[in-house]
């Protein structure tokens, strides 16, 4: 079997290239290859999709395969895919899943940060901060800062008992807490005008229900 397999794409070409084939193998025929292929288009740059199948490129194996494609300038990778994840990867993503329960007295100054939601039933001091990647339900005492959805995820949520707080920031929002506003369990969200918003804790269905599926789901 080929260690290098070329087929067109509506932009550009695409190659498959042999997951049970030594590297070196398929490097020497994609040289080959490229090269005959860049003398049959002497003009205009050209896109390529590379799917390595089953196997994870490491660093050193994907700068060489860098180095054939920089022998053509008018060739380029687009992007390249494989049909398995590094574990690491799976390890963020399963980490990133999780709901983690917190305890304990956070103080001034502190600040603890999960991957994933947390449901915090401690006490937040003023000037403490419980962070998370996805969203925080807060059970406890919360006096100081809780920031959900950090550093870049919208669509997480800040619920609970939220009128002591100092301050409620999700994603890159932040808003000053008017305990006016949230004068019973309340849920604080993203609005679509990418402003921070919030409601009684009963609407956190009809908000996101992404969050309710995710819980059946697991």
């Amino acid at each position: 079997m080929d260690a290098v397999i070329l087929k067109g794409t509506a932009d550009g070409f695409g190659l498959r290239l042999n997951a049970d084939a030594a590297v070196a193998d398929i490097l020497e025929q994609l040289n080959g290859l490229l090269g005959r292929l860049y003398k049959d288009t002497p003009e205009g740059n050209v896109n390529f999709t590379v799917e390595t199948g089953n196997r994870l490129w490491a660093k050193d194996q994907r700068e060489a395969l860098d180095k054939v494609f920089d022998q053509y300038p008018r060739f380029a990778i687009r992007m390249v895919s494989s049909g398995v994840v590094a574990a690491e990867t799976v390890d963020a993503r399963v980490a990133a899943a999780k709901t983690h329960f917190a305890g304990g007295i956070v103080r001034s100054g502190q600040v603890l940060t999960y991957s994933g939601d947390v449901v915090f039933a401690g006490t937040l001091h003023p000037g403490g901060q419980v962070r998370a990647s996805g969203s925080v339900y807060i059970l406890g005492e919360a006096l100081g800062i809780v920031h959900a959805g950090f550093p870049d995820n919208g669509h997480a949520v800040v619920a609970g008992n939220l009128a002591k707080l100092t301050q409620v920031r999700i994603a890159d929002a932040v808003e000053i807490v008017d305990p006016a506003n949230y004068p019973e369990a309340s849920v604080c969200f993203i609005n679509d005008q990418h402003l921070l918003a919030h409601d009684k804790l009963a609407a956190l269905r009809q908000l996101r229900p992404q969050i309710f599926d995710q819980m059946e789901e697991g």
